[in-house]
């Protein structure tokens, strides 16, 4: 963090380890694999690779109900959508956005695209956000995103004439 003139905060990334540029060559090889190379159901196991997850931490959630999954049979198979939410919550949109590279383009509804904003906040506001994306293990981006999709989703009838688009983003990939 810099102090400007006391009064503005410039914030860098808490947290270096989820900075995008510090994404492993397996971790863009799995994003690259559940956005581009999509399929219509995965097994457990594979879901579980692909995310970074254990297979048995997987199946307590999905027992547990926090992971939406069927049971064919003897094993839990995932949709391509449920693998994706997941997805979204074990990657920030900056580390996909890195790994897909230009790809992004045409696998990610045109409103998820990223686009950096300035804005100055007073300082209670920015150690909270530095606080909490330092237990999250995450970047303030990430952790400002969280806070602001539920404002954006406040807006959504009255944005979806101006922005057309806006609700498929915001539900991505439910739409999808």
């Amino acid at each position: 963090m810099d102090i400007n003139d006391g009064r503005q905060t410039t914030v860098r990334n808490v947290t270096k380890s989820r900075s995008p540029a510090n994404l492993q060559a397996s971790q863009r090889k799995a994003i690259r694999a559940v956005f581009l190379e999509r399929k219509d159901s995965y097994v457990l196991p594979e879901v579980a690779r692909l995310t970074g997850v254990t297979a048995a931490e997987l199946r307590r959630r999905v027992r547990a109900g926090d992971r939406d999954a069927e049971k064919i049979g003897r094993a839990w198979r995932f949709t391509w959508r449920q693998l994706t939410n997941f997805a979204l919550e074990v990657w920030t949109l900056a580390e996909i956005h890195a790994a897909l590279g230009s790809d992004a383009a045409t696998v990610l509804p045109p409103l998820l695209s990223l686009r950096s904003v300035t804005v100055c906040l007073p300082e209670y506001i920015v150690r909270a956000l530095e606080m909490v994306a330092r237990e999250d293990r995450t970047t303030i981006d990430a952790t400002l995103h969280v806070e602001l999709v539920d404002f954006a989703g406040v807006w959504s009838k009255r944005m979806e004439p101006i922005a057309p688009g806006y609700r498929r983003a915001m539900l991505f990939p439910a739409q999808d």
